[in-house]
């Protein structure tokens, strides 16, 4: 596993060094925004004199610019037990890589940047303001104590529908199909749902005992061909069913897998 420090070393060269680092979200909010023309009046900065419009009235005219304004981010993760899964690493390891690259990014921008963890009758909030705030995250994210961790949709709703509209990140494994309209009426939703091949083609051959890491029950099942591709199924019409929902409600989603690597994969899906 790799240790909080080496995820958050290798996401600050990737944010803050990589040329394309600046495209990895649609977080906005540096530069000037263009707002109007007017009067130039003694004390404006010349260097933003317009000189066209100068011109064509006959006095000295300069370009009003929106001042700076910071956005509000907030990274929700959805803990499960199901996290605590993996074939080439922990679920729970490249959600971690993602809170790095995500919070690194919106800190790069200087925006007021939130992380929540969502657990049944548990709540983490953590409040980024630098990368030694974004370590902590991390530590956190990979020292959780995943197994009788059972998911909180309705924190989530609650959360988001009663805090300032925000750029919002959802993630998590995404094995519910919970309603997101209400959220995303109000904010900007990104889901971002990472799942290991594994677990989504169980071909083993073999009888297993299966574990179910929330109540530790077990059930015995021959995972032969035959089961997988029954399970494949209906996994994927009900993630059909998921990202129809996420496409109704303006939310934009992705999925990640374990043995991808993160930058290039959360590029890709917040370029969409």
């Amino acid at each position: 596993m790799m240790l909080a420090q080496e995820i958050l070393l290798r996401a600050k060269k990737q944010v803050f060094t990589n040329k394309s680092a600046g495209e990895l979200s649609k977080i906005r909010g540096e530069g000037l925004d263009f707002c109007e023309i007017r009067p130039y009046e003694f004390g404006d900065d010349i260097r933003k004199i317009n000189f066209s419009a100068s011109g064509k009235t006959g006095e000295l005219q300069t370009n009003i610019f929106n001042e700076n304004k910071q956005i509000n981010v907030v990274i929700c993760i959805m803990l499960s037990s199901s996290l605590h899964f993996g074939s080439q690493c922990l679920k729970s390891e490249t959600i971690a890589q993602i809170i790095a690259l995500l919070s690194c990014s919106s800190i790069k921008q200087h925006n007021q940047t939130q992380l929540v963890f969502f657990a049944k009758n548990k709540q983490k909030l953590f409040q980024l303001n630098n990368t030694g705030d974004v370590l902590r995250a991390i530590e956190a994210m990979l020292s959780w104590d995943l197994l009788n961790t059972k998911s909180d949709f309705q924190a989530l709703n609650q959360h988001l529908l009663q805090s300032k509209k925000s750029l919002t990140f959802i993630v998590g494994d995404f094995y519910h199909n919970d309603d997101y309209s209400l959220m995303a009426h109000k904010n900007e939703i990104n889901a971002l749902v990472v799942r290991d091949k594994l677990e989504e083609t169980p071909n083993f051959s073999l009888e297993l005992d299966l574990v179910n890491p929330e109540n530790n029950s077990t059930i015995q099942a021959n995972m032969d061909k035959r089961l997988a591709l029954k399970y494949y199924k209906k996994l994927k019409t009900q993630d059909d069913q998921l990202f129809s929902h996420f496409a109704k409600h303006g939310i934009n989603s992705g999925k990640l897998y374990t043995d991808e690597d993160a930058f290039s994969k959360l590029s890709q899906i917040l370029r969409q």
